[in-house]
């Protein structure tokens, strides 16, 4: 697992450059920096050991090729063998050893024979005019952030935009409009970005820059069969035990995230079957609040028999700890288990550990949230808005009455807001008929939202704290797996994702199997209230005298929603809050202005 950054073409970037951006990444790869200058080119790698620890080495390089990694390749030995087979030689046993070689014999191709996670890039230089080629998983678990220069000759590339943006010539104006991208998604959905001339590879992504022109391609899992009569969660078991055993070999400790929620929960009693006595992890907050999950946690690991750590942060300390995690956000995110994540990782990384499991993706494969189900079965015209505002910070309604004149303006001249315009886009994509209702659901979460809100967060927060997360359910067996079952099967009458609820009825406490879902989240509505420090926080910040998005948002629909969660406090007024906490600090950190 590493950090990854480079140039390609215009005009040489100096040593010193080079450096800072480096510097910009030293959190996540904390255990070796290197960098590879050729003639117009440049790749460098802060590397966090996990597999090969005592080789490794990037850039890798192989004939007139370069390549830096960052990532996990889970089959690589499989494809090491099949490689030496070739009359390819290895060295050592770094998972990354393995890309060139693919690469030289698959060409862009090569992706589709990984299992894994991973963002990389390579400059090829095999022929009289060379490219640079910058490569995503499938699922868009690893960050890559690129942007041209101004004369379109030279493309520099990195891990995170914070580190990016260091490159003297970064493109650093904000889009306005992002603010209602944010607000309309939760997070900034790529492939566009908060700044107007940077963006993000989608998931399965290859880019080619060659000379001063770019082509952006993706590619996608290959279709599975399912064998006929097979129960799919007899499927689903034997699938993530086996991603289980190789996930958890690693030449540095792992350990598991354990929420007390059931897709955590059955991965922490997998991975228990397989390394007896593994280590977890869950969080929980000072203080008696709302859907405490400690409880659910604590059963799963005396059930499991794992070495349990129980991490508690005081609410008294979140003001720095927004300031700290708000940093490591690339771009604003309002998920209030932003807090939560990036303090379970620093617990994980104080306790000596480098990787971990977590049982994120389950819900946006097989159906786990009721948005999908509600969605799916509503057959009024309106479906698709009603819907789009489930994902919202704010639905449109709200919005409305948040932003100044002169923005509502500036929106209508540009197209209008976010989520009515994708609403109405996932509403044309349902009627194409491709998939049935759900499915496309699913299908267009996994694609637009997931990637920007969920695998972002889990990323950057992590890799702050020098941890690695790997996310079984995300891997292409599971994927083709869940991608190959029909709706019917992903929800059954009233029980969302049935496959996963049918295959941890073995393996965890029936109080878990059979408890109301609730989100691994802050509960924020409870805690913005008179007398807590993030009540404060949020006053300060959102009614102080010199606000950063005063020119979009208005102070006196702030201040009436300040009024109301004082008097009454509510989940929606709540949201849009701390979501305008997290805006305005992301906005402070940088010393930007939208």
């Amino acid at each position: 697992m590493c950090r990854i950054y480079g140039s390609f073409g215009g005009e040489r970037v100096g040593p010193d450059v080079l450096h800072r951006v480096a510097e910009g990444l030293r959190h996540g790869g904390p255990d070796a920096q290197t960098l590879l200058r050729g003639d117009g080119w440049a790749l460098g790698n802060n590397r966090l050991a996990v597999q090969g620890v005592t080789h490794g080495r990037q850039p890798y390089v192989l004939g007139d090729m370069t390549c830096v990694f960052n990532g996990e390749i889970y089959n690589h030995r499989e494809l090491r063998a099949e490689l030496a087979a070739h009359g390819y030689e290895f060295r050592g046993d770094c998972d990354g050893d393995v890309l060139l070689p693919l690469f030289e014999r698959y060409g862009d191709a090569f992706v589709r024979r990984l299992e894994g996670m991973f963002a990389l890039a390579i400059v090829d230089r095999r022929t009289t005019e060379p490219c640079l080629k910058l490569f995503t998983d499938h699922a868009g678990m690893k960050s890559l952030f690129y942007y041209l220069s101004a004369d379109g000759r030279r493309l520099c590339f990195a891990s995170e935009m914070e580190a990016l943006s260091r490159f003297p010539d970064f493109p650093a104006a904000v889009d306005p409009l992002a603010i209602d991208r944010y607000l309309g998604g939760k997070a900034v959905w790529g492939p566009g970005t908060i700044h107007t001339g940077v963006r993000t590879l989608p998931p399965g992504s290859v880019l080619c820059f060659k000379g001063d022109q770019l082509s952006l391609t993706q590619w996608q899992l290959d279709a599975m069969v399912i064998e006929e009569g097979v129960p799919a969660a007899e499927l689903l078991d034997g699938t993530l035990r086996d991603e289980l055993t190789r996930m958890l070999d690693a030449d540095v400790p792992v350990c598991v995230i354990t929420s007390g929620g059931l897709d955590s929960s059955y991965l922490t009693a997998l991975a228990a079957a397989t390394v007896p006595g593994v280590h977890s992890f869950n969080i929980a907050y000072r203080g008696d609040w709302p859907d405490d999950e400690r409880h659910y946690a604590r059963e799963v690991a005396a059930h499991c028999g794992t070495r349990h750590h129980q991490v508690v942060v005081d609410p008294a300390d979140f003001p720095g700890l927004i300031d700290r995690f708000v940093r490591h956000l690339d771009q604003p995110n309002n998920a209030p288990h932003s807090l939560s994540t990036f303090a379970l990782f620093e617990a994980v990384h104080e306790a000596g550990f480098k990787v971990a499991l977590t049982g994120d993706g389950a819900d946006e494969l097989f159906g786990g949230y009721t948005r999908f189900v509600k969605a799916a079965r509503d057959d009024s015209a309106t479906w698709h808005r009603a819907y789009q505002d489930t994902m919202a910070a704010a639905g449109t309604a709200t919005l409305a009455r948040l932003y100044t004149r002169d923005y509502l303006v500036q929106l209508r001249e540009g197209n209008g807001y976010f989520g009515d315009a994708n609403g109405d886009e996932l509403d044309r994509r349902v009627r194409g008929g491709r998939h049935e209702k759900l499915e496309a659901l699913l299908r267009h979460d996994q694609e637009s939202r997931f990637p920007y809100y969920i695998l972002r967060r889990v990323d950057h927060l992590s890799m702050a704290h020098a941890v690695e997360a790997r996310i079984p359910f995300l891997q292409p067996s599971v994927m083709r797996l869940a991608h190959a079952l029909p709706p019917g099967l992903k929800v059954v009458g009233e029980t969302v994702k049935a496959p996963v609820v049918e295959a941890a009825r073995r393996w965890v406490p029936r109080s878990v199997v059979e408890r109301p879902k609730q989100p691994f989240t802050l509960p924020v509505s409870a805690m913005i209230r008179p007398g807590e420090a993030l009540y404060d926080l949020i006053g300060d910040t959102l009614l102080g005298p010199h606000t950063r998005c005063e020119a979009y948002i208005r102070r006196d629909t702030v201040r009436e929603l300040f009024r109301l969660q004082t008097e009454r406090p509510d989940a929606h007024a709540a949201e849009v809050l701390w979501s305008l906490l997290i805006l305005e600090t992301w906005f402070a950190t940088r010393s930007l202005r939208p």
